[in-house]
């Protein structure tokens, strides 16, 4: 059984890791909209990338929490 600070601690952490995904959920929906429509710049396409590296890291470290 896990001590109660590291339960709270854990807990805390997967909130902001769930809060960031929301953000960067959002701005790839931003991203695959104006690519639908308009195309994206070499550095929206970086962008894009980054991100989906991003919210692959931060399921990693939420399984981890688990």
């Amino acid at each position: 059984m896990e001590p109660q600070g590291i339960v709270a601690s854990n807990h805390s952490r997967m909130r902001q890791i769930a809060a960031e995904m929301d953000a960067l959920f959002q701005r790839q929906i931003e991203l695959t909209r104006s690519e639908t429509f308009v195309g994206l710049t070499p550095a929206e396409h970086e962008e894009y990338e980054k991100i989906a590296e991003r919210i692959s890291a931060l399921f990693r470290e939420m399984a981890r929490l688990k």
